[in-house]
């Protein structure tokens, strides 16, 4: 399903669910080098016990048992509008006096465009939509039209509104190598190589390798560099500056055991 009306999933939620008629989600746990015909990649699935996935795409080998981490830094920053759009178009143009690169058709659907509007106060305009397709482009900082979830409810003006695309974030995902990057979730299977579909989780119960501090009273716990965890008591307090190898992002909390125990069985937030 295209973003915008993108598929979620709450599997054996409603009536009497039987033996016989439990359904299977072995397809979470599957990689392959062919995207699925049924999801598109940022789409959602939400196991009856809470587990949360998204349907996502790798740009190198992902553990299942560290976290990955978002690579995209944006598609193209912000540059005045060259085209103009009323009220209640689902449509806007990348201009053409942006930087970007080279992408296919419909290579940024899943991805976001915010609109700035300075005509009044700052921010007060500001609109951001789900990109569900886009042209095609061929040359690299030409102009492009992208396909909204949703209609504008302010104008787009030339030389005044400002146009910001970010993709897809689930497209570009890969084991957790840097304390400056956002980490996405764990992969719920071991993804081998590059340009592989997966499924991410993002919440619930699960698996995450620990440090030695994520013990006694160290219950929340954080990302470190590596897709690991901290104890977030210890992260605070050992790399309030950012430069080492932990990072500001709150993971979660254990559930069941510590590093020097059981696990631990780790709430994923």
């Amino acid at each position: 399903m295209a973003k915008g009306k993108a598929k979620v999933n709450y599997l054996g939620r409603s009536g009497v669910v039987m033996p016989q008629t439990v359904p299977s989600w072995g397809f979470i746990y599957a990689t392959s080098m062919v995207k699925s015909e049924k999801y598109n990649i940022g789409d959602r699935v939400v196991l009856p016990d809470g587990r949360e996935y998204r349907y996502a795409k790798s740009i190198g080998a992902c553990y299942a048992g560290q976290g990955c981490e978002f690579t995209y830094t944006g598609y193209s920053a912000v540059a005045v509008a060259d085209v103009a759009q009323a009220i209640g178009d689902t449509q806007v143009s990348i201009s053409a006096a942006a930087t970007h690169a080279v992408i296919a058709k419909d290579g940024l659907r899943g991805g976001y465009v915010v609109l700035h509007n300075n005509t009044i106060a700052i921010n007060a305009e500001t609109q951001v939509r789900g990109i569900i397709g886009n042209d095609a482009v061929t040359v690299a900082d030409s102009g492009c039209v992208l396909y909204l979830d949703g209609p504008l409810t302010t104008a787009v003006v030339i030389g005044t509104t400002g146009v910001e695309v970010f993709e897809n974030p689930y497209a570009a995902l890969r084991l957790s190598t840097s304390n400056a990057l956002a980490k996405a979730g764990v992969p719920a299977v071991y993804v081998s190589a590059t340009l592989m579909y997966f499924w991410v989780q993002v919440a619930g119960p699960c698996f995450l390798a620990p440090s030695a501090s994520v013990n006694t009273n160290d219950i929340g716990c954080g990302w470190r560099h590596d897709g690991s965890i901290d104890g977030y008591n210890h992260l605070i307090a050992n790399d309030v500056d950012g430069v080492g190898e932990e990072t500001s992002q709150y993971a979660g909390h254990r559930i069941i055991g510590n590093a020097t125990g059981n696990g631990p069985l780790f709430m994923l937030k």
